[in-house]
């Protein structure tokens, strides 16, 4: 889960541990997966640079690294004896699967894929027989098994497509179902049966990236909102929600569950072990008092170009520690030109925007030059009706030591004027990602309360509407409050036309 500047590993249970941190150093500790005997944690970190596995043994209080590719890996899963594990990882602009020993550490990992398509987040069958897994070698993310008792015809596809991506595929316990993410306008859990493909999908509820409770009743899932994380889990035998939604401090990425001495192992090794907090991202330190009137200073952003340079005393401290951060991780300063920051109420409205948050000083617009050339991408996300935009910015290093390979498609506005009556008509079309690495901006953003905004409905024909570049910190604030803060509200009325009548 994120956690200030990083990601870190936790345990939680709704009955038996409240949310536990186990890592917390300065840099990035991911995509947990458990043994199935409940002894060790197998999870990815950068701690040396690039992406590697390392194992926590909860028992031994040992840790052990197990790759040292110099390339990136992702999702793990343990073979059901706890001697193997298979893991994704990027190379030659592809992800692969691999799976290697835990037990041998000589024994040579096996390839599974060969590096022409993308292949990832695998998941072990419980009879070992079998790995669930993403691929796009269709053109779309779709779900795919790979029979390992079966190498002259080991590949065969499960669900997919045209108009729909899925993901995180994982197994039930006594392995007749997968659960998996239907990405289509919006996030779904589905659970279908991967050996008979007569019966129908059966939905779950929304959300995304599920995972099996240990006796098979029920599904963890992922509600992932605009600006927020929701912890939900359903029941498989009548869809009702078993937990209620439960708010996440960060974003969640990958977890899993167990049972057995999982907790308790947990909780001993916790008793032996202190952990340092991590540090604020940023300390709201006000340079300019508030005015006489009560009113907030707007103040000057030092380096920055923008139309007006400023931004709310109230946010400023909060934008300077997100940009250093930022251009600490992607290797260049994204955030020294912007398309504005605040604007004055003397300027023209743009069109759909009455209550603009850039009047406000409280909200950014990023430099749309980045993403002309390539160098921002973004994704598209739907929320109760609402199209929503998740800006990724590509690294400078293509080392594999920022950022993260993209798994899920981007959306293309540029589409719109290519002639296909549909691309325009929808404002645009999804594509398959580019290769490379990239730093999820929206996620680094939200850590620092700056929250992404809808698109207006006139988003499929306004460029403008789409309003994906621009980065608002509310505070709780509706758009009013914010606006008084700075302006005197006859200021404000002019502005939105208001007029007061005796």
């Amino acid at each position: 889960m994120s956690d200030g500047a990083y990601k870190h590993l936790f345990a939680y249970h709704p009955s038996y541990l409240a949310m536990t941190r186990l890592t917390a150093d300065a840099w990035d500790d991911d995509s947990p997966a458990i043994s199935p005997d409940g002894s060790k944690i197998a999870f990815t970190s950068n701690r040396f640079g690039t992406r590697e596995i390392y194992i926590l043994d909860l028992v031994s209080n040992t840790l052990t690294q197990m790759t040292n590719s110099g390339a990136y890996e992702g999702t793990i899963d343990w073979s059901p004896d706890g001697s193997y594990i298979v893991y994704d990882v990027y190379q030659n602009e592809h992800y692969d699967l691999i799976i290697q020993s835990v037990n041998d550490q000589t024994e040579a990992p096996i390839q599974l894929t060969d590096g022409t398509t993308n292949n990832f987040q695998p998941s072990w069958s419980p009879d070992g027989s079998e790995l669930a897994f993403v691929s796009d070698r269709s053109g779309r993310n779709t779900i795919w098994l790979a029979r390992l008792q079966n190498p002259d015809d080991r590949f065969i596809e499960v669900i997919g497509s045209t108009e729909a991506d899925f993901a995180h595929p994982v197994w039930s316990p006594d392995g007749s179902k997968l659960a998996i993410t239907r990405q289509q306008n919006k996030s779904e859990i589905l659970i279908i049966q991967p050996h008979d493909s007569t019966i129908e999908p059966e939905v779950l509820g929304s959300g995304e990236n599920p995972a099996w409770m240990p006796d098979g009743s029920g599904i963890l899932a992922t509600l992932r909102l605009p600006n927020e994380t929701e912890l939900i889990a359903y029941s498989v035998s009548d869809h009702h929600l078993m937990l209620p939604p439960i708010p996440m401090a960060g974003s969640l990425s990958e977890y899993d569950w167990n049972s057995g001495s999982l907790v308790q192992n947990i909780q001993s090794w916790v008793s032996k072990n202190t952990l340092p907090q991590p540090s604020l991202l940023w300390i709201d330190d006000t340079i300019i008092p508030e005015n006489s009137n009560g009113r907030r200073s707007l103040v000057d952003l030092t380096d920055v170009t923008a139309p007006q340079a400023k931004l709310s005393d109230a946010v400023d401290d909060s934008f300077i520690a997100m940009r250093n951060l930022l251009t600490q991780r992607i290797g260049w300063d994204l955030l020294a030109t912007l398309d504005n920051a605040v604007i004055p109420p003397t300027s023209a409205p743009m069109p759909g925007i009455p209550e603009n948050w850039l009047y406000t000083g409280r909200a950014i617009g990023l430099n749309l030059a980045p993403y002309e050339a390539g160098w921002m991408v973004v994704s598209r996300e739907e929320f109760a009706g609402n199209i929503y935009w998740r800006v990724w910015v590509k690294c400078k290093l293509q080392d594999g030591t920022c950022g993260e390979p993209l798994m899920s498609p981007i959306w293309d506005f540029q589409s719109r004027s290519s002639g296909e009556a549909l691309a325009y008509e929808n404002g645009g079309e999804t594509k398959l990602p580019p290769a490379g690495y990239w730093v999820d901006f929206t996620d680094l953003a939200i850590r620092f309360g700056w929250q992404r905004l809808p698109a207006l409905n006139n988003w499929r024909s306004y460029f403008q509407g789409a309003q994906f570049n621009v980065f608002a910190l509310e505070q709780n604030l509706t758009w009013h409050q914010a606006m008084l803060e700075i302006y005197p509200s006859e200021q404000i009325d002019l502005l939105t036309g208001v007029t007061n009548e005796e």
